[in-house]
């Protein structure tokens, strides 16, 4: 009889502790979902106050110091994207491709082509 209270007991336990690692992760999940509620309520305060910052409006000097610094580092992010779109325009005008035609039917072919598509001509 001792030992099915101890297996009894052993069982409760264990069912004990389930529940307990069941409900812990559910609370876990709760603190997970109001902490990302809180940087999205951060995220709307600080979209409201870089409306108010280019409205004119905004007169703290912390504050007025920070839109400051997002304002240059997107000075900084337009001027490199302008040199990420001068590098993508120059090597496309220097390698414009030499075209090739068919020297039987005139069409345009690939540089690599072996036949041509109009004629059906095989290319050297």
């Amino acid at each position: 009889m001792a030992f099915l209270d101890k297996l009894t007991a052993a069982a409760k336990s264990a069912g004990d502790k389930a529940n307990a690692a069941i409900e812990i992760g559910k609370l876990n999940m709760k603190i997970k979902s109001e902490t990302a509620s809180i940087e999205q309520f951060k995220a709307q305060i600080g979209d409201l106050l870089w409306a108010q910052y280019q409205a004119g409006s905004v007169t703290d000097p912390q504050i007025v110091a920070l839109c400051e610094s997002i304002a240059a580092a997107n000075t900084t992010i337009d001027d490199l994207q302008a040199k990420i779109d001068q590098l993508k325009v120059e090597p496309e005008a220097e390698a414009a491709p030499v075209e090739r035609h068919c020297p039987q039917c005139g069409a345009p072919v690939a540089q690599d082509a072996r036949f041509c598509n109009s004629c059906g001509v095989r290319l050297e």
